[in-house]
């Protein structure tokens, strides 16, 4: 599946993950599957999900340790915010508007600055 690894390979390229596992990759056919993803950055850890039929797709960004600490998603629950679906969980639990599109490997590099960021990496 090129998308998973387009993403794989960019996930590579940051020197900042490491441990980088698929830990669910399931195919129905080239339309309609699911991955997640998950790496170290070390201390915590970052978790990739996508969901793809021929209807929708969604997905999920997760920076974690024991906790969640930042989350990115497009899960349609506050249809409010100025880019609706896409939303921001930060660690208070706070919900935002995100910058994010939709586009998974554009999307992973916003995460990533958005990540190192937090983490002061």
């Amino acid at each position: 599946m090129a998308l998973l690894d387009d993403l794989l390979a960019r996930m590579r390229a940051a020197p900042e993950l490491s441990d980088i596992q698929i830990v669910e990759n399931e195919a129905v056919d080239d339309e309609t599957f699911v991955f997640k993803i998950h790496a170290s950055i070390l201390p915590n850890y970052l978790q990739i999900r996508f969901l793809a039929d021929k209807n929708f797709e969604r997905y999920s960004f997760q920076l974690y340790s024991d906790h969640p600490l930042l989350r990115w998603d497009n899960t349609q629950h506050y249809p409010d915010l100025s880019n609706s679906p896409h939303h921001f969980h930060d660690q208070g639990g706070n919900v935002f508007h995100s910058a994010l599109t939709g586009n998974l490997l554009d999307d992973f590099e916003l995460v990533m600055i958005e990540v190192k960021r937090f983490m002061n990496v």
